[in-house]
């Protein structure tokens, strides 16, 4: 009798048992819900913000390509030869072309390709083909092309000529050109030129001058020079997106120098660690950084503009051929992105950095050298891809 009664509680206890599990495995609970949908919400919102854009590449062998830089198995959409660039292979020389900040190419747009002859190109973007060509100089070395704030004209400088020219973009017109050169006929070498960020002038470092420029839009007239130290040799320069501060890239000290913009006065000078050679930067959107790309080392150099002091350096994949060429802030203000040259034979690369984490957000590797990389709408991408440009094609896409 007890042994039933014993046996009969078993079951019973055993039967709660079950009830029990099976009503907490069936009962709703809201918390892994909530969990799960703030962290996948968050980062789908941030790609969508920043994801927008393609980019539009130039190599030196004359390649354009259409590239979507956040997929790098599949980057390569579409390319087609317009023009040789590089024109005195193996001579390699550095080319740059600068968009006002969250500015991007689109259908109808004209880019301007710079050769390292002192040619420059103009190629309609519906079509890709040269509309126009200007022969600013006529030597081998650094040429560099920036777009006015509104994007209606271009400032162009050519240092081995000592050509500074402004070109209107719908007429295709010289607006006016001038020639920096010394009483003894030596250029002033002038290796790079920017808009300010109000269009009312442009600033333009006279490298063999020790000056830097600031030069009334309209007319090219000077208005204020920044005389330099003797043998500081100021190379390429940067100025801010709120127009009050100038970054100044010296190859004879090997350091970047801060001034005020308009006034140029002095904020601060930042040396460069070791053996670096300054020669592109790009502040921040937000201007609390500028970060330096040297022109000897796969690396960026993360300098703080309140205190002016080095507080990182980002190391970019090693090439053949170390060095960076250009450094851009991508359309949206979430990434900057870093143009390795390399050379047509063991090929270049571009880099896209995390502004949030100042680490590599993204590696595209080429076959050959980049010459000019520019944000592209995608709409504009998908419509050269689809209609002008030829498929992707291992070993002919760049």
């Amino acid at each position: 009798m007890n042994y039933k009664l014993i046996l009969l509680a078993g079951f019973i206890v055993i039967l709660a048992i079950g009830f029990g599990a099976a009503y907490l495995m069936l009962r709703p609970t809201t918390t892994p819900t909530t969990t799960t949908t703030s962290v996948v919400t968050k980062p789908t919102t941030t790609i969508t913000q920043s994801q927008n854009f393609y980019l539009l590449v130039f190599t030196q062998k004359g390649i354009s390509m259409v590239l979507n830089p956040f997929s790098p198995s599949s980057s390569f959409l579409g390319f087609q030869h317009v023009v040789n660039i590089s024109l005195n292979t193996p001579d390699q020389v550095y080319f740059w072309e600068q968009l006002p900040y969250n500015s991007m190419i689109k259908l109808g747009d004209v880019v301007f390709m710079p050769l390292n002859n002192g040619t420059v190109y103009a190629v309609n973007t519906s079509t890709m083909k040269v509309i126009k060509s200007f022969q600013v100089g006529n030597s081998i070395g650094f040429i560099g092309i920036d777009y006015s704030p509104n994007m209606q004209y271009v400032g162009i400088a050519d240092g081995p000529s000592g050509v500074v020219e402004v070109i209107n973009v719908q007429t295709l017109q010289v607006v006016w050109k001038d020639t920096f050169i010394s009483p003894t006929g030596r250029t002033y070498y002038p290796c790079d030129i920017r808009w300010a960020p109000n269009g009312q002038y442009i600033i333009v470092p006279m490298r063999f001058n020790n000056s830097v420029d600031e030069i009334n839009a309209t007319n090219g007239q000077v208005i204020r020079v920044l005389a330099a130290s003797p043998g500081s040799q100021p190379y390429m320069l940067s100025p801010n997106n709120q127009g009050t501060m100038l970054a100044v890239e010296y190859v004879g000290n090997n350091s970047v120098g801060f001034y005020s913009l308009p006034n140029l006065s002095l904020l601060g000078i930042v040396k460069m660690p070791g053996k670096l050679i300054p020669q592109r930067g790009v502040f921040t959107p937000n201007g609390q950084y500028y970060l330096e790309a040297p022109a000897n080392e796969n690396e960026v150099v993360v300098i703080s503009t309140s205190n002016f002091s080095i507080i990182e350096n980002i190391t970019l994949p090693s090439t053949s051929s170390p060095g960076l060429s250009e450094i851009q802030l991508a359309p949206g203000g979430n990434y900057a992105y870093v143009v390795i040259h390399g050379n047509p034979q063991s090929g270049g690369m571009i880099v896209l950095i995390s502004l949030s984490s100042m680490g590599i957000a993204y590696e595209i590797p080429l076959t050959t050298a980049p010459a000019i990389v520019l944000p592209l709408q995608t709409s504009a991408g998908t419509y050269l891809v689809d209609n002008v440009l030829l498929p992707p094609v291992t070993g002919l896409h760049c």
